[in-house]
């Protein structure tokens, strides 16, 4: 059973020098909070974007925008080394670091149209954009540091709408650079156009809703169209990377028109889904960062029928698509998109730009100014942005209800990934950290479960795939899984803490034929996720260590959330995980500190229900041997030692799969922990106990 796999020719890709020969793409970086997402990141992120297309981008925080300001000063050399040398990944924290792992030797892709190929002549420009980089990244620490200093309580949810031009685009025809000694770096015959840099700081007033993420996507979708109207926009956080900069190209061409149309005409793709990546997670995994199953087995499984569910970043959008409109071949001979003011809202120049369906290119004051306009929190009063125009309001996971609502009109999405990866990021190796991303993306495909975007009742029949139905539904209730397993992890203990001994009955013969046809299906799903996602049996181990660790704690927390929301109308509200540079802690500093987050013992209450699962089964292993004796020891026969041997070995498997809970719960160094699980442990034991024994009592 071979995997089918879609991708696009290199060799082709390689050859499209002239970007004239592509549409035009716009590039979405949003970042929210300066302290959980640092500007130096998002100032690289920027970079390594820079060598292609250009980017509006948006953030309240003032620190954030002088970040880009000066990240915006550093381009004209950066873009044109990238292109004098041809390096990868363009990200120049990543670069430099690369290169330090490598041996001293930056990481260099042959391309004969550009000079300066020669080793030394590398060695030397590399060595004065690296200072150049350095004094950047000063300035930009610095800036944060002052930032931290005089930030005002909830300055960041009221304040003005901004659009700033912080470079102009420099046009389709390429501009050479001249031999000149005064330069830092010769940059004869390479082309030193620089695409636009626009910085989109959308209106927040206090007792407005923002929508989150989703309003800010919708903000940048709005001033982008006036500003250039590019066809296509790729959306990526701060915390991602380009680290392959073909993959913008690769990605176009599965939306561009092929000969022969038909069915699966590529006009018909909304967006590509590229696979994450990430830098920075420890070499074992424990939390299951890579999550190389879902993209590599179950997003490429879905390829196949309409196509992988958009998941937040890293994503290539067709502008069009996310009006709201049907695709083409849904649509009515000669039909266009409607620019309809109720739908669009008032703004001339941009229901323009809805009609036109072409880019330009405009950076003049009305342009600007219309821009200011259509970011202001008032605009989407009254008409459909939010509902059937844009990002989906309602949820914290807007991404996937986006996406269904795409899929849902009869458009298709597409799944690449590319060699090397197109994008890469960070993620929270910190227990507590990576539990609130989980519980934010469960609560989200609850409140998806719960709204008008319901994969079981919405959407036309005939243009979404019944099977593409299916997947978004599991997408959509995978977090009552918890309510069963938190029940899985208790209750076969509490015979064994009550003193029962286990189990009185032997299973019958239905149960035994159920349990092995369980068991036997589950071993066949782990043969094929393995050889499907390509990776080792150990990693996928790790994956469903921490789904149980997930399941009985971020997938209860929301359920109840959710299920709070849903009786009181209460809106669901979530922490933002903290990024960091991956690259900045290098090789020299050492394991200790490129990983300290992995062992830092930060107590949340999502822990709790998780904790007492493995105090109660701890607890349980220890009562089933209180006083020396097993109770199997004792059976008359093998099979009742069998039958009283189970208990204890459903209190085995659950504590081996909360085995990486565990170990976050110690650390590596705090002794104050290992009590803390000494004394859950006993008061779980006491609690289920005394529980037994009011039972007991009752019923006597």
């Amino acid at each position: 059973m071979d995997v089918f796999v879609t991708t696009a020719d290199p060799d082709g890709i390689a050859a499209l020098d002239d970007d004239a020969l592509l549409p035009a793409m716009d590039v979405f970086v949003t970042t929210a909070d300066p302290d959980k997402e640092p500007p130096l990141a998002t100032a690289n992120t920027v970079l390594s974007i820079y060598p292609r297309r250009g980017l509006p981008r948006r953030q309240g925080a003032e620190v954030t925008r002088n970040a880009v300001v000066e990240a915006a000063r550093f381009p004209a050399l950066w873009v044109s080394f990238c292109r004098k040398h041809g390096v990868e990944p363009r990200n120049p924290e990543a670069y430099f670091n690369a290169g330090e792992g490598g041996g001293g030797k930056a990481k260099v892709v042959a391309r004969g149209s550009y000079r300066g190929m020669a080793w030394p002549e590398l060695v030397r420009d590399r060595r004065r954009v690296r200072r150049e980089y350095e004094e950047m990244r000063l300035r930009i620490d610095a800036l944060q540091a002052a930032d931290a200093r005089r930030r005002r309580c909830g300055a960041a949810d009221d304040h003005a709408g901004v659009v700033q031009v912080l470079i102009d685009s420099a046009g389709s025809a390429p501009q050479l650079g001249v031999a000149d000694g005064s330069k830092l770096i010769d940059l004869a015959s390479v082309d030193v156009r620089l695409p636009a840099l626009v910085y989109v700081c959308r209106e927040k007033r206090r007792g407005r809703a923002h929508h989150r993420k989703a309003g800010a996507m919708n903000a940048l979708l709005r001033a982008s169209a006036v500003l250039s109207n590019a066809p296509f926009i790729l959306n990526l956080d701060c915390d991602h990377y380009v680290n392959n900069s073909q993959a913008l190209r690769a990605g176009i061409c599965f939306m561009i028109e092929r000969r022969g149309g038909g069915a699966e005409d590529a006009g018909d793709v909304a967006f590509v889904q590229f696979p994450q990546r990430f830098d920075g997670v420890d070499p074992g995994d424990r939390y299951a960062n890579h999550n190389r199953v879902f993209f590599d087995c179950t997003e490429l499984g879905l390829d196949g029928l309409q196509g992988p569910i958009y998941v937040g970043t890293g994503c290539l959008f067709r502008r069009v698509a996310l009006y709201g409109v049907d695709p083409p071949r849904w649509r009515s001979p000669g039909g266009g998109v409607a620019a309809d003011p109720a739908k669009f809202g008032e703004s001339a120049q941009f229901l323009a730009s809805v009609r036109a369906e072409q880019s330009h290119s405009r950076d003049d004051g009305d342009a600007i100014a219309e821009a200011s306009a259509l970011v202001s929190c008032a605009y989407e009063d009254g008409t459909a942005w939010g509902r059937d125009v844009g990002w989906v309001y309602g949820t914290v996971t807007e991404d996937v209800a986006t996406g269904f609502c795409m899929h849902r009109r009869g458009w298709r999405s597409a799944y690449y990934a590319a060699a090397p990866d197109a994008f890469r990021g960070t993620v929270p190796i910190n227990l507590a950290d990576r539990l609130h991303q989980v519980l934010r993306w469960a609560a989200g495909s609850l409140e998806i479960f719960f709204s008008r975007n319901n994969a079981l009742l919405a959407g036309d029949r005939r243009r979404l795939h019944p099977l593409q139905r299916a997947a978004y539904l599991n997408t959509t209730v995978y977090p009552f899984t918890s309510l069963f397993l938190i029940a899985y992890c208790l209750f076969p203990a509490i015979p064994l803490i009550a003193g029962g001994g286990g189990w009185n009955a032997a299973p019958t013969p239905t149960y035994v034929a159920f349990l092995a046809a369980l068991m036997v299906t589950l071993a066949a799903v782990a043969v094929l996720e393995t050889r499907w996602s390509g990776i080792a049996l150990g990693e996928w181990w790790r994956n469903e260590q921490f789904w149980m660790v997930s399941a009985t704690s971020a997938y209860l927390a929301a359920v109840a959330q959710v299920a709070l929301k849903v009786a009181t109308g209460k809106e669901i509200s979530f922490k933002l995980t903290s990024k960091h540079l991956a690259s900045s802690a290098t090789p020299v500093a050492g394991k200790d500190r490129q990983y300290a987050e992995l062992y830092t013992v930060r107590w949340t209450a999502l822990m709790a229900p998780t904790a007492a699962a493995l105090a109660v089964n701890v607890a349980s292993m220890a009562a089933a041997g209180g006083g020396g004796r097993w109770w199997w020891w004792d059976a008359p026969s093998a099979a009742a030692a069998a039958v009283a041997a189970l208990p204890v070995a459903f209190n085995v498997w659950v504590v081996v799969h909360l085995y990486p809970f565990a170990l976050g719960l110690m650390g590596r160094r705090s002794k104050a922990v290992r009590p803390i699980l000494f004394l859950f442990a006993v008061v779980a034991y006491l609690a289920v106990r005394f529980l037994c024994l009011l039972l007991q009592f009752h019923t006597a």
